[in-house]
């Protein structure tokens, strides 16, 4: 089975009471259950308690949705990777295109919580993806930006990342991504890591696909060649929904295994 990890980012969508009892019952539908990670990302208050709440042996991850590049000061209103450490997280979102968008942050900010995060050893979903264009238009965008969010992180760090692929125009939207489009991006991602740190880190390489994911289009998505995960919200914050994704997908991919 190809390396594979779902994750859902819960954004400012759940309650405090509902974050908790929907990563219980996601748990529970999850039980026994540890093929790929299995990733969520609540508000920042319900972190701590739905840890605390979490087996040992759960198949659920936790990670924070965003962080700060220093380990303390006077930055109001921000959470460091040593605060995410210590409630329990494991994993990070980066430059997300609505922290672009509402919040103005850019590539430089993005990158410097990039080293901040593998520096404290915390994975980073690290989500790239651009407004409209061509092909070639695409392809330049992506390749300009990933150079500006990778400066100076060297292969070793880079092989932490999980590179999430969120078109701008696609996020929240369903079926307007086709899976052409898809595939064609997450290879030339692909080709841009093998050109900056070698063809064995990219085949390594976690590329997971993100922007207006539905159930019906999930398993198509997943069986693409160069996508190594779905990254989704509408069908995450539901237990019942993102716990078929989880194990359909798995199914889905067994069988692949065994042609």
């Amino acid at each position: 089975m190809k390396q594979f990890i779902v994750g859902s980012g819960w954004k400012m969508v759940k309650t405090y009471q509902d974050s908790i009892d929907t990563a219980r019952e996601l748990e529970k539908r999850l039980e026994g259950f540890h093929e790929f990670p299995v990733v969520i990302f609540p508000s920042f208050p319900a972190i701590p308690e739905i840890c605390r709440k979490l087996s040992k042996e759960s198949a659920l991850k936790i990670g924070g949705q965003d962080l700060f590049w220093e380990d303390e000061g006077a930055y109001t209103g921000e959470i460091s990777g040593k605060m995410l450490l210590e409630i329990g997280c494991q994993y990070v979102e980066i430059n997300h295109q609505e922290r672009r968008k509402y919040l103005h942050e850019d590539n430089e900010m993005a990158n410097r919580k990039l080293k901040q995060a593998l520096r404290l050893s915390l994975t980073p979903f690290l989500c790239m993806g651009e407004e409209e264009g061509s092909d070639e238009e695409v392809r330049c965008f992506i390749e300009n930006q990933l150079s500006e969010l990778l400066d100076g992180v060297g292969e070793a760090e880079a092989s932490h990342i999980i590179f999430a692929y969120e078109p701008r125009w696609g996020i929240g939207k369903k079926n307007v991504v086709g899976l052409s489009h898809i595939q064609s991006v997450h290879h030339k991602i692909r080709g841009f890591l093998a050109k900056r740190y070698g063809h064995n880190m990219a085949k390594q390489a976690y590329i997971v696909y993100g922007g207006g994911i539905t159930m019906e289009r999930s398993l198509d998505i997943a069986a693409l060649p160069d996508v190594n995960g779905l990254f989704t919200t509408g069908c995450g914050i539901y237990a019942d929904l993102y716990s078929e994704l989880v194990h359909t997908t798995a199914k889905m991919l067994r069988q692949g295994e065994d042609r």
